[in-house]
């Protein structure tokens, strides 16, 4: 898939956010990783590879959680099959980004600026809102 190159930056956040979440999607279903292993993860791009953001906005996933009848459990939600499955399984992306940002911030690691203006725009969205407002309601 062709986008922009790169920065170091960028390539920093990649390698962090998939040595210390590997795959979020494992965690979330009793997965968890082992720190004792490589984690061999892909980084799947949440909104392509272009925008400015692209290389900031994403997630570590397994083979099995990116694409679709690529993991070791053919029963796996896949975030490039049937996203609204996806997303009723697991979550948002944006929430998924969330949860791997808590992780490395837990870890000591450094979260990039980017990152988090990413999610200090998800806060101020109407989406956010919404989103939080439905689940208080539901607690």
């Amino acid at each position: 898939m062709e986008g922009r190159t790169r920065t170091v930056g960028e390539v920093r956040w990649h390698d962090t956010v998939a040595d210390v979440c590997g795959c979020i999607c494992c965690i979330l279903d009793g997965r968890p990783r082992n720190y004792e292993e490589q984690a061999y993860v892909s980084i799947h791009h949440c909104d392509g590879r272009t925008k400015r953001h692209a290389h900031w906005y994403v997630l570590p996933l397994c083979a099995g959680h990116h694409q679709p009848g690529t993991g070791p459990l053919k029963s796996m939600k896949a975030v490039h099959g049937n996203k609204a499955e996806f997303i009723a399984e697991y979550a948002r992306e944006i929430e998924l980004v969330e949860c791997c940002v808590r992780m490395v911030e837990a870890a000591g690691r450094v979260v990039p600026a980017e990152v988090q203006a990413l999610l200090a725009k998800w806060y101020e969205s109407q989406q956010y809102r919404d989103h939080d407002n439905k689940h208080a309601g539901a607690a």
